[in-house]
């Protein structure tokens, strides 16, 4: 109860009080380019207190999903959403930096949710290129060790980190391979991503270890499609992990809430119908516990 209370409290307040000291704004630019010039990505750095290790601090950068990283409740636009927040504190708690990029506000956008797949002007095959940039100016910061950077990513974001550790994709090859390349991504986590974009793509495959959380319940990036490339994956021996949660709906990590149907979706694996969102306490910690062991091993020295 202690600590719903003390969750309840910093939801409540304004940005700046989410940690001491407060994340900092941040803007980099992405590899994504508008009429020649990079776009500029703003986001939030949330640093651990105290001084950074020798060698650097590993870090995380966390992908938003459709909804993009601020809430959408009215009277508190403008403040972290209740799941990235919780995200943020639990892995600043556990040592790591944290940077959440916003590929929405500078593009003109607060979320793509409402907006058909087919009339979406903002894309995972675009945010990959975010992504890219985050990692070189992360890797750039002197408290930061650039060789143990993970990515994160939720939903629209999951599907971003599929694109963004795509081994195939000739944009990521090409970064990879520049001769003042940072260091890739030494793993990355997908919560309910669309995979149906990655398995009909049969060049597709992670060039990193890659764990992708999603529910058997899920009715918005159904599990099926994520289930085939794990199928694939195991076939060809990738360092990929597929884990479906039985009972579970998209969204199901969320911090708290019920599971409620948003008929504004128009996406889906029944367009027009709507889709289910929301949490399952089972599914969020055996999950979060994942993603914790994950990152420790991952990101050891």
């Amino acid at each position: 109860m202690r600590s719903l209370l003390f969750l309840a409290v910093l939801l409540a307040l304004p940005l700046a009080a989410f940690a001491q000291p407060a994340p900092e704004r941040v803007r980099f630019e992405s590899l994504d380019l508008v009429e020649g010039e990079p776009v500029r990505i703003e986001g939030l750095l949330f640093v651990p207190e105290g001084a950074a290790p020798e060698g650097g601090r590993a870090a995380v950068i966390a992908l938003h999903g459709c909804g993009g990283i601020y809430s959408d409740a009215k009277g508190r636009e403008g403040r972290l959403s209740a799941r990235h927040a919780a995200q943020a504190r639990s892995l600043v708690a556990a040592g790591y930096a944290v940077l959440l990029p916003d590929s929405f506000g500078p593009r003109g956008r607060r979320e793509v949710c409402t907006i058909p797949s087919a009339e979406r002007t903002i894309r995972p095959a675009q945010r990959r290129l975010d992504a890219l940039g985050a990692l070189r100016w992360l890797g750039r910061q002197a408290d930061i060790d650039p060789s143990r950077i993970a990515l994160l990513g939720w939903s629209h974001g999951g599907s971003t980190t599929l694109a963004a550790v795509n081994a195939a994709d000739p944009q990521v090859a090409a970064f990879r391979e520049a001769r003042d390349a940072p260091p890739f991504f030494r793993t990355a986590i997908a919560f309910y991503p669309g995979c149906n974009v990655s398995l009909r793509d049969a060049r597709w495959k992670p060039a990193v270890p890659l764990a992708i959380l999603i529910g058997a319940d899920d009715d918005w990036t159904p599990a099926a499609p994520c289930e085939a490339l794990g199928v694939r994956g195991r076939d060809a021996k990738w360092p990929l992990e597929v884990t479906v949660y039985p009972g579970a709906h998209h969204g199901f990590d969320a911090p708290g809430g019920e599971v409620r149907l948003l008929r504004n979706v128009p996406n889906g694996a029944k367009p027009g119908e709507g889709v289910h969102v929301g949490p399952n306490p089972k599914a969020r910690e055996e999950a979060n516990a994942k993603v914790a062991a994950i990152l420790r091993e991952a990101l050891a020295r």
